[in-house]
């Protein structure tokens, strides 16, 4: 049975850093102690499997300490008229939406990667808030959240080796939720106060869907069922894997449409969030009663009755894995060189590190395959991360930013294409898909910092997988890469001695 015990390695990995290194203030001692409360119960349900009125107890408790003890408060609400609600109305609408929120991500994790995904994003653009608004304690403290959480989803990618079960479900829930208020209810803020809503807004679209339909059958709201979003999506034959990336780019869309519409008017987004909802219970419906199924190569086998065509669209396959792979093995030691020559000034540090590790390659060749096999990688990414770099953050991209992006983007489509019709097993896991959704999300945001960041992330991950892709090539084609590789650190490591 696979363990339920990474929702306390969630808790530790942020809970700890939080406690070390954020500015604490109110609102952030009253949210480590909800934090523990929601730690506590979520233990004892995941050992004792407690009744759901004793979960909504601890959940209920951990909110109101938030409440009480640290003042976040719902005061803005939309559509009301109110400049500010009366604390009488305040304190139980905070209690009802953070408990509302915990049990929204709770109930999300019901596939492999699910809910920490979900979370993760919410989280992303939540950072982006925090950081805009200038608020670096709450900054800290989601960016802890944040990287607990990716460790978590090394393992829990499907197959899962670990679950978070309800201790870092409910975690997550709840302090994305905090965190949500925290930075969105800011006096000074000029964020709509639904902008929340629109970040979590498929686990939130999925509970009240869920629950709806359950107390219009007559049962209790809380009763298990195969009704959730994810699960009508395994009835129309899809894979985990599908409806988990499926679920993620869903989602990853409604946070852009929240970060864009950020400042509009409550009723704006409230429009966007209902549209977007109808269109989603609508499209599932509508998939359901025609029985479509999704699996992949679905497409394919819609040709299986005509041989002629069968062969033509195996010859089209046969070609674009072909010609994908070509134009990897030449377009990537051409980045990889071109962006060693265009590099400016490296300095002496980057010389000296280039250099050991062209010598730990020029070594590896005498040594056993598995040290190659680890050497040559790490001076690969090395490179791709420096060539990456210096592309992004000199005069290459003023001068030449329409025919870099392009080039990448080529290499991008390049890598899809060999990855869905060469015969070569590269699995991508659903924490891959993730990490390219925020990669792309990232750098559509305005903050100057994180669009930055995000098109460096990019670049590398795009250069990563291109570099495995030709590694992992049984043809040949990797012999470019590995002289590209170090024609390119013999290049920097002269500059570097040279400056």
């Amino acid at each position: 049975m696979t363990p339920r015990t990474g929702g306390i390695a969630i808790v530790i990995g942020t809970l700890i850093p939080v406690l070390l290194w954020a500015p604490m203030r109110a609102d952030l001692h009253a949210y480590v102690l909800g934090a523990f409360v929601i730690f506590v119960f979520g233990i004892l349900d995941d050992r004792l499997n407690l009744d759901y009125r004793l979960k909504l107890l601890g959940q209920v408790a951990a909110a109101l300490i938030v409440t009480l003890v640290g003042g976040v408060l719902i005061q803005r609400v939309p559509l009301l008229g109110f400049d500010l609600l009366p604390f009488a109305l305040s304190l139980p609408l905070t209690v009802f939406v953070l408990v509302g929120l915990t049990n929204a991500v709770n109930l999300s994790d019901g596939l492999d990667g699910l809910a920490g995904g979900l979370s993760l994003l919410a989280l992303g653009c939540l950072s982006v808030l925090a950081y805009q608004c200038g608020d670096s304690a709450a900054l800290m403290v989601v960016f802890a959240i944040m990287g607990a959480t990716f460790g978590f989803l090394r393992f829990n990618t499907n197959p899962a080796q670990i679950f978070m079960g309800d201790t870092g479900s409910q975690f997550l829930g709840f302090s994305t939720g905090v965190m949500a208020l925290i930075v969105t209810q800011r006096p000074d803020t000029a964020v709509s106060a639904l902008v929340p809503i629109l970040i979590l807004g498929l686990p939130i679209l999925d509970t009240v869907n869920v629950m709806v339909r359950r107390i219009a059958e007559g049962r209790s709201p809380f009763s298990a069922d195969r009704l959730h979003l994810h699960h009508q999506l395994l009835a129309l034959g899809w894979s985990q894997y599908q409806a988990v990336v499926a679920i993620y780019i869903a989602q990853a869309v409604l946070i852009l449409l929240a970060y864009v519409f950020r400042y509009s008017a409550d009723l704006a987004l409230a429009l966007i969030y209902v549209g977007f909802s109808i269109l989603m219970l609508v499209g599932i419906e509508a998939l359901s009663r025609r029985g479509s199924r999704a699996d992949a190569g679905a497409e394919s086998r819609v040709l299986d009755d005509d041989p002629d065509d069968r062969r033509l669209l195996e010859a089209i396959e046969g070609f674009l894995a072909r010609w994908s792979s070509r134009l990897l093995s030449f377009v990537v030691p051409l980045v990889l060189v071109g962006g060693a020559l265009a590099a400016p000034d490296v300095g002496s540090d980057i010389g000296v590190l280039t250099s050991l590790l062209l010598a730990q390659l020029l070594v590896g060749l005498w040594l056993t395959p598995r040290w190659r096999f680890w050497s040559e990688r790490l001076a690969a990414y090395v490179i791709a991360v420096a060539v990456v770099y210096f592309l992004y953050e000199t005069s290459m991209m003023d001068v030449h930013g329409r025919l870099v992006m392009f080039v990448f983007g080529l290499l991008g489509v390049a890598i899809a294409l060999w990855v869905r019709f060469s015969n070569v097993d590269f699995n991508v896991s659903t924490l891959d898909i993730l990490i390219l959704i925020v990669a792309v999300v990232v750098p559509s945001l305005s903050a100057s910092w994180y669009a930055r960041f995000g098109w460096l992330a990019l670049g590398v991950i795009i250069l990563f997988y291109a570099i495995e892709v030709l590694m992992s090539d049984a043809r040949g084609k990797s012999l470019w890469l590995r002289l590209s590789v170090a024609a390119a650190l013999g290049i920097l490591a002269i500059k570097g001695f040279l400056d």
